[in-house]
Formats: structure tokens, C-alpha cells, sequence
């Protein structure tokens, strides 16, 4: 009886999935513009000239209102079904970085909330940020000496910080960082779950400390829509491999005191590169996790020690490659990232003062600081670094 009754309900499940892929696909295109590159899946939002979702069809298409990863899951845009191929080291400069991958739909342990030419740049060469704002420099922040550990940060002290809200709505989605006027880099994996009507209803915030209330309005200097988000195209959601992506505002940002961009990790193929630093990671998200965790109304900062990548393989020891060398972890004794992070900067302070990012918050256990799981996961920005180089243009 119970090995019948299992497998009737994979059979259902299964009809369902395929019934609603074949909808999706008979749904034809979305308002918005969907489309490969040779290493990204990109979603380009349209608009009005008010910025509202511009509809090339009214009533609007349902695929507008269908979850973004049924994109790529056998939907409009059909994933590769090659086995996942790790990137060898002299593969981290290369555009073209993780072409052969899975799809999937769910991460074992949770999230925190969690046709272009080939081309290969030089192994330790830092990422050009060409700003027409060339007077200001990335990495801007505040003296390490000045962190307090799991406390609210200055306002204003971390200007690369953004975040990801709804409009007219309190409480941020998710977190990333400014890169260039237009660009934001985050994680893919804040975005999966969205329609493409829901992503044109975002609002990106910036130079904000606090994100206000029912009664308060937040306090950002400065709010952009998403134009287009550029989708790592390995992207894997049951393994959060390649959780990366990149976010186009609708129009540029002017640099201030409070705005400006990060500065990223130069290009390495070295995994432990990092390992024994302090680095700094910044949020609104969860203070406490669980049914009883709040969020933020101000933004908090927390440092972090950054662990090794064997010391991380023996914390997530199941299955033995789930953590692959794209990622960068974080001890979670003391402190950690939380629901409501995901996307934000991990950065650490060079040896000039400034502050380089070094990971993207992509998981970790859904309690956060849980002893048997004591490490978050990061999406390591400089075994990304061409990937990110090469869908820096617009």
C-alpha cells in the first residue's frame, strides 16, 4: 500500500509538471523581451514612459504572471540538459565560464530570502569599472576599527549598498551591490521565484539606512526600476550553483557620498585566497531567525570570518561536492547572514583602504546560526570575474 500510494503521487505530480510546462509554452511570449546569450539567460523588462509595465498585449499574457524559473525549466527558454562540468582554474577569466550545467528547482537546505563572442581576459587583472563619474573611486566605506559586530552600521557608511524592494511596499527582498552606474550585482537566486510582471514592480533603493514602516517613509537617496536582469545561464537552483546575476537600472545613478560603486575581487583561481580574512557583510534582513525572527528596519553589518574551502566541505559533507570552488564560506558560530541578505556583499578591506567585494550572500541553513551547519555560503565573486567583466556592457 505505501510503495503504491508513493508512486501514484510521483505520477500525479509528474502530469502536473509536464501539463504545466506545455501551458507555459502554449502561453507564447511575455510582455517583456526573454532571451539567450552564449552564458546568460537575459530578462529584459518593457516600459511605459511613466515607467509602468508596458503590455504589447492587453489583457496582459499569463506567462507575465508565471514564476521566472519555469523559464528554466523546460519553458519558453529550454535549459542544457549536459552534466554540470566544475570550471577548471584556467577557466575563471572566461566569458563563457559554466556553459554545461543542470536545471533544478530547490536547494536541499534552503535559501536566505536566499548570442554574445567568447572572450578571455588575463588571470589577476581587476575588473575595469569604466565610469563617465571617473573622479570616484569604488570601495568606499567605513574604518574596520569602527565595525561593531551585529549592529546597526552608519547611515550611509557602506554607499555601494542596495536593496531590492516593492513598491510602496516596507521590507527589503533582497540586498546587491552597485558596480557601475546603471549595474547592480546580486543573486540569481532572489529573482527565480518572480514573474516577469512582479520584477517590473520592483524598486531598487539606494543610499538607504533605513528602509521605513507602514508609517515611515524610507529614507534612500535615490530609486531606480529594473530594466534587465542577465541571468548566469548555469544557474542552478537545486545546487545554488552560478548564483549570480547582474541588474540593469532604467537609468544611471550619480555618484555621491552616499552612492557609490564596490570594488570587486580581481580574477584568482586560488579557492583559499581569502581564507583567515575578516570580512564584512551588510543587511536588513533577519535578526533572529525563525517563526518568531523580525527583520531590520535599519541596516545592520556583521564581520565574518572567512573559512576555507575544506573547512566548509566538511560542514556541507552531503554530497560530497556540494560545495564547489564558485563558492566562498564564512564561519556562522557567532554571527551570519539571514533571510532577507541574500544578494548583498561579502567584502573585505585592501591593504589601500578600500573595500573589495569578495562573495554574493547565496545560502546556508534556514536557521542560520545553527550549530550542526555553522557556515554561509557566498558566491565567490573572483571565480566569476570574467562572467561578470563580460556582461558588464549594456
Amino acid at each position: 500500500m505505501c510503495g503504491r500510494s508513493k508512486r501514484m503521487t510521483t505520477v500525479k505530480v509528474n502530469e502536473f509538471a509536464a501539463v504545466l510546462v506545455a501551458a507555459i509554452a502554449l502561453l507564447g511570449q511575455v510582455n517583456g523581451d526573454v532571451y539567450q546569450t552564449s552564458n546568460a539567460i537575459v530578462f529584459e523588462i518593457n516600459r511605459n514612459w511613466d515607467g509602468s509595465f508596458l503590455a504589447k498585449s492587453f489583457p496582459l499574457s499569463q506567462s507575465d504572471f508565471v514564476p521566472i524559473k519555469y523559464f528554466l525549466t523546460g519553458g519558453l527558454i529550454p535549459l542544457s540538459r549536459n552534466a554540470f562540468v566544475e570550471p577548471t582554474p584556467a577557466e575563471v577569466d572566461s566569458y563563457n565560464i559554466g556553459q554545461n550545467y543542470n536545471g533544478g528547482l530547490q536547494h536541499p537546505l534552503g535559501y536566505y530570502p536566499h548570442m554574445s563572442p567568447a572572450m578571455n581576459f588575463r588571470s589577476g587583472k581587476a575588473l575595469q569599472q569604466n565610469s563617465k563619474q571617473s573622479n570616484v573611486r569604488c570601495g568606499a566605506g567605513p574604518d574596520q576599527n569602527r565595525i561593531v559586530n551585529g549592529e546597526e552600521a552608519k547611515p550611509n557608511s557602506w554607499p555601494f549598498m542596495v536593496a531590492f524592494m516593492k513598491y510602496n511596499a516596507e521590507g527589503v527582498r533582497c540586498g546587491g551591490s552597485l558596480i557601475s552606474e546603471t549595474k547592480i550585482l546580486t543573486a540569481a537566486h532572489c529573482f527565480e521565484r518572480m514573474s516577469m510582471h512582479e520584477m517590473s514592480t520592483m524598486v531598487v533603493k539606494l543610499g538607504m539606512h533605513d528602509r521605513g514602516s507602514e508609517n515611515a517613509k524610507d529614507d534612500a537617496q535615490a530609486t531606480r526600476r529594473i530594466k534587465r536582469m542577465t541571468l548566469h545561464k548555469a544557474y542552478n537552483a537545486q545546487t545554488v550553483r552560478f548564483d549570480v546575476a547582474i541588474i540593469t537600472m532604467d537609468s544611471p545613478v550619480t555618484y555621491t557620498k552616499a552612492i557609490s560603486p564596490v570594488c570587486l575581487a580581481p580574477s584568482s583561481n586560488n579557492v583559499n585566497g581569502y581564507a583567515g580574512e575578516t570580512a564584512v557583510a551588510m543587511g536588513w534582513g533577519l535578526k533572529k531567525a525563525g517563526a518568531n525572527g523580525t527583520d531590520s528596519r535599519k541596516l545592520l553589518q556583521a564581520k565574518l570570518p572567512i573559512i576555507t574551502k575544506a573547512a566548509c566541505q566538511k560542514i556541507f559533507f552531503d554530497p560530497p561536492d556540494r560545495i564547489v570552488n564558485h563558492m566562498l564560506c564564512t564561519s556562522a558560530k557567532t554571527n551570519s547572514t539571514c533571510n532577507g541578505d541574500s544578494g548583498g556583499p561579502l567584502v573585505v578591506r585592501s591593504k589601500d583602504g578600500l573595500w573589495t567585494q569578495v562573495g554574493i550572500v547565496s545560502w546556508g541553513h534556514p536557521l542560520c546560526l545553527f550549530p550542526i551547519f555553522p557556515a554561509a555560503v557566498y558566491t565567490r565573486v573572483a571565480w566569476l570575474w570574467g562572467w561578470i567583466n563580460g556582461n558588464m556592457k549594456d
